[in-house]
């Protein structure tokens, strides 16, 4: 698992409005957390996928649709 700041999610979507979050973070699917506040979990293995657990307010920020 790796932990990566928020702020650090958010330098790599700086510049980049076309890119989801999903895509930045080269994961099939971000789930929101309401009890994460400053970190985003990658998760490399979960179901044969790797996913993402992010605060919910960074993923509303950058949802797309």
């Amino acid at each position: 698992m790796k932990r990566l700041p928020c702020a650090a999610v958010e330098a790599l979507l700086d510049g980049r409005p076309d890119t989801t979050l999903e895509a930045a973070l080269e994961v099939f699917e971000v789930f929101a957390s309401g009890s994460l506040t400053d970190e985003v979990y990658v998760l490399d293995d979960v179901g044969g996928k790797r996913i993402a657990i992010a605060p919910t307010a960074l993923k509303e920020k950058y949802r797309r649709g």
